[in-house]
């Protein structure tokens, strides 16, 4: 034992050194990376040297991974390879889960929305709805990757999920069971209201949502179009470039959506071609609570182009755009925010939201009314945002 100490006594040497560096330049600099690495390395050197238990270097690794980017914002994040896989998949337009879309909210891990033909929108869970456990294991904030390692898992071993959640109208926690099952996730669905108005949902934006919207239109307009609502209701967003590829079926020119940030490539300016699928037909959007990120650029872009009419609930406000690095090791990737983007207007979004034209709130029992019976459209006329959306168009 006491031939460590000295080794003990030189780390020490070496944070005392750094640790004195920086206070010497805090009114002048910020620490330089070799002030960093030399003081990361120092630890690492004393936890692996002094530390009670053995400690997995790849544990360290990935902890100081999420420590860096847990300061920065709620969206940035480095991704294990479990979770990295999991957002392809749902890029790519399925997966195998229970369908919860989840974002870090306010000091909580909030439902954006239950992924449409999943176990969490069969079940009854809500956009808004509060995550507090997930069978034993008790959610916070700075746990979601490993939650998500968890979730991941119990798919993988086809388990059954307790979870336990907190919705704004109940006094007591709310307990359901979700089996995981495919998700095959189609991002639109169409319908069409009397009086020739058409009905699109796109419940999200992945690789796939701009050629199935392009289908759905085919089919609203075998007959002439009096009128179209856009639902981007409990929308979560997804693909910059799905949005912006929607946006541009309905603006003939000038900025879909500017993105805006400290690096060059970060700054740019999307712009509307002449190609236009719906012509001159009238729109109104509906948003609320749970419509973000994509979604959000689809509404901001048709409302300042007064394309649309908004009618709904102010959105969820997401105004920030993420970029996925992937890293050679330890594997996974970074998830990293590098630009805020605006709309048309020049309007920042991120923790604001979209304000509608039209504003009419939900209860959240009509909000589960709206989730459970949206696809079938039988009690649209019960749908408040949607009827009055249909009274713009065919009054």
């Amino acid at each position: 034992m006491p031939r460590r100490f000295p080794l003990l006594l030189g780390l020490l040497l070496v944070i005392t050194s750094v640790l004195a560096q920086q206070e010497h330049h805090r009114d002048e600099t910020a620490p330089t990376q070799d002030d960093t690495r030399q003081l990361l390395f120092a630890v690492e050197q004393l936890i692996d040297a002094y530390y009670v238990d053995t400690v997995d270097r790849q544990a360290l690794l990935d902890g100081a991974l999420k420590g860096m980017l847990e300061v920065l914002d709620p969206h940035s994040s480095y991704l294990n390879t479990q979770t990295l896989d999991l957002l392809r998949e749902n890029n790519q337009g399925h997966y195998y889960g229970y369908g919860l879309e989840v974002a870090v909210d306010d000091d909580h891990i909030r439902v954006i929305t239950p992924l449409m033909g999943s176990a969490a929108e069969a079940a009854g869970v809500l956009p808004g709805d509060i995550l507090l456990q997930v069978d034993e294991l008790k959610v916070e904030p700075r746990n979601l990757d490993p939650l998500v390692a968890y979730i991941k898992q119990a798919s993988q071993e086809d388990r059954d999920l307790q979870v336990v959640l907190q919705r704004r109208s109940a006094e007591q926690p709310l307990e359901f069971r979700l089996a995981p099952s495919q998700i095959e996730i189609h991002t639109s669905e169409s319908a069409a209201l009397p009086e020739q108005v058409g009905y699109l949902r796109i419940a999200s934006f992945n690789q796939r949502t701009a050629q199935e919207v392009r289908l759905a239109a085919r089919e609203l307009q075998l007959q002439p179009l009096s009128g179209l609502v856009v639902d981007l209701r409990n929308n979560p967003g997804g693909l910059l470039d799905a949005a912006v590829e929607v946006a541009d079926m309905f603006l003939t020119e000038g900025v879909i959506v500017t993105t805006h940030g400290r690096y060059l490539d970060a700054n740019q300016r999307y712009l509307a071609t002449e190609y236009n699928l719906f012509g001159t037909v009238p729109v109104v959007v509906l948003i609320n609570q749970g419509s973000a990120s994509a979604a959000e650029i689809l509404a901001g872009a048709l409302q300042d182009h007064q394309r649309a009419t908004l009618v709904g609930e102010r959105s969820y406000g997401k105004g920030t755009v993420q970029s996925l690095i992937p890293l050679l090791e330890p594997g996974g990737a970074i998830k990293l925010t590098t630009a805020r983007y605006a709309t048309p207007d020049g309007r920042f979004i991120d923790e604001v939201g979209i304000e509608p034209d039209l504003a009419i709130p939900l209860a959240d029992h009509e909000l589960e009314d709206i989730v459970n019976n949206i696809k079938e459209l039988e009690t649209w006329k019960d749908d408040q945002q949607l009827y009055a959306a249909y009274d713009l168009l065919h009054p």
